[in-house]
């Protein structure tokens, strides 16, 4: 079995987070900016990159690869935090 190429898996990985945060953009605008639910929203960052986390596990039967599981957790960790940054600076 050969090892599995990880800087293309998180490569790919970077462009499921970056949906992500498209998605969550719009969900921030639609519905949480002019609402002030600046706290609900941060739950749904936080799950929504656990979401990304497990389709993408799934999605690329990663399930047994702990490697890979943990370059992906740490990299959408990173987004999830950076977009918590982010957004706590808007209001």
């Amino acid at each position: 079995m050969s090892t599995p190429d990880y800087t293309e898996l998180e490569s790919r990985f970077h462009c499921a987070c970056e949906d992500a945060i498209g998605e969550l953009s719009m969900q921030y605008k639609t519905h949480y900016h002019s609402a002030g639910k600046l706290e609900d929203f941060f739950g749904l960052i936080q799950t929504e990159f656990e979401r990304v986390v497990e389709i993408f596990t799934h999605k690329n039967n990663l399930a047994e690869d702990k490697e890979a599981q943990r370059r992906i957790s740490a990299i959408a960790k990173e987004y999830a935090k950076k977009c918590v940054d982010d957004y706590g600076k808007v209001n």
